[in-house]
C-alpha cells in the first residue's frame, strides 16, 4: 500500500496529518512499517485558525501520536486573504518545511491519494492545463515532499482504518461546494458511476503526462541552446521551426524565473508573438515580452498587451 522507494533507511520522515481518513491511515502505516524500512518518525498537524473545530481537530492528531508512538506538534499558522485553499496550502507547507529543516527531516509525507490525483487531473483539464499542469500531484517534489499512498484509493483506505479501529474526523469543506476540489469531487463521483475505471485512468494520464514532459523538457532544453541570441533573448526564426510543444517547454522554462510558471493564455499569447513577430504580452510582476531585431526579450514594464498570470499548487 505505500511506496516504499520514496523513503530510504536512515530517512526522518515528518507526517502531515489533519486527522482525517488519508493522513491518519498514511501515520498508521509508515509507525507499521517504521522499523522494517529504517526510519525514524515525527508528526504535526497545521491549525489554520479558519474554523472553531480546528483545535479539537489537532488535538485528535496528538492523540494518534501518542497511540502511535509518534512524537507530534502542532503547527499554528496565519492564512493570508486570497483564494482560501490556496493560501492556507502555502501557508501550511512553509509550516511543514519549516519544522522539517529543524527537526532534521529528509522527507515530509502527505496522504494525497489516487483519487486526489483524478480530482486534480480533472480540475486542470477544466481549467485548460498545459502538459505541465495534466501532470497533476507529484509522488516526490524537489522540497522534499513525498506522496507514498499516491496509487492508493480513498476507500481502500478506509478500509483500513475501519478494520484496525482507527477513528478520523471530516473536515467540512470538503462539502463545500463553492470550492472547486469538491465540486470537481462531485462530478467525477458522477462518472465513476457510470465509467467505474475513471480515476486510475486519470491518475494514468497524469503519470503520462509527467513522462512526456520529461522527454519534451530534454528536448527544450537542447533547443535553448540553438535559439539563444547574445543578450539573453531568443531567436524568433529559430523558435517558430520548433515542434510547438517544445517550444512552449522551451518558452515555460525561459521565462520561470522572472515571471515564474504560466499558463494556457500566456504561452498563447506568446506562440502569437512568434508568429506575428509584432506586440508585447504582459505576464506578470512587471515582466514582460516583446520583439526587438527578430529576438523575443525580456523586460520590465512592457507597454501594451496584457494576459493573466496564475500558478499551479500540488
Amino acid at each position: 500500500m505505500v511506496e516504499r522507494r520514496l523513503l530510504r533507511a536512515g530517512h526522518h520522515v515528518l507526517i502531515a496529518c489533519s486527522g482525517g481518513g488519508d493522513s491518519v491511515a498514511l501515520a498508521h502505516l509508515l509507525a507499521t512499517l517504521r522499523t522494517e524500512l529504517g526510519i525514524s518518525l515525527s508528526m504535526a498537524a497545521v491549525d489554520h485558525g479558519l474554523r472553531p473545530e480546528a483545535a479539537e481537530e489537532a488535538r485528535t492528531v496528538v492523540r494518534l501520536g501518542e497511540r502511535l508512538g509518534i512524537p507530534t506538534r502542532v503547527l499554528e499558522v496565519e492564512v493570508p486573504s486570497g483564494n482560501l485553499q490556496a493560501a492556507a496550502r502555502r501557508a501550511r507547507y512553509a509550516a511543514l518545511r519549516d519544522l522539517a529543516r529543524r527537526q532534521g527531516a529528509q522527507r515530509v509525507a502527505t496522504g494525497h491519494t489516487m483519487d486526489d490525483q483524478a480530482e486534480t487531473v480533472l480540475m486542470r483539464l477544466a481549467q485548460g492545463g498545459s502538459l505541465a499542469g495534466l501532470g497533476a500531484i507529484a509522488a516526490r517534489r524537489a522540497d522534499g515532499v513525498v506522496r507514498p499512498l499516491l496509487d492508493c484509493r480513498r476507500r481502500e483506505l478506509r478500509a483500513h482504518l475501519d478494520a484496525h479501529g482507527l477513528p478520523w474526523v471530516e473536515d467540512p469543506s470538503n462539502e463545500e461546494p463553492r470550492f472547486e476540489r469538491v465540486r470537481r469531487r462531485s462530478l467525477l463521483s458522477e462518472i465513476e458511476a457510470e465509467r467505474p475505471e475513471v480515476v486510475p485512468n486519470l491518475a494514468s494520464i497524469a503519470e503520462e503526462a509527467r513522462q512526456m514532459r520529461r522527454i519534451v523538457r530534454g528536448e527544450a532544453a537542447r533547443w535553448r541552446r540553438a535559439c539563444a541570441a547574445p543578450g539573453g533573448g531568443l531567436r524568433r526564426a529559430e523558435l517558430g521551426a520548433l515542434a510547438p510543444a517544445v517550444r512552449r517547454e522551451l518558452l515555460r522554462s525561459w521565462l520561470a524565473a522572472a515571471a515564474g510558471p504560466l499558463r494556457r493564455v500566456h504561452l498563447e499569447a506568446l506562440e502569437r508573438l512568434v508568429r506575428d513577430g509584432r506586440g508585447e504580452v504582459l505576464l506578470g510582476d512587471g515582466w514582460g515580452v516583446r520583439v526587438v531585431g527578430g529576438e523575443l526579450r525580456r523586460e520590465r514594464r512592457p507597454r501594451r498587451t496584457r494576459s493573466r498570470r496564475s500558478v499551479w499548487d500540488d
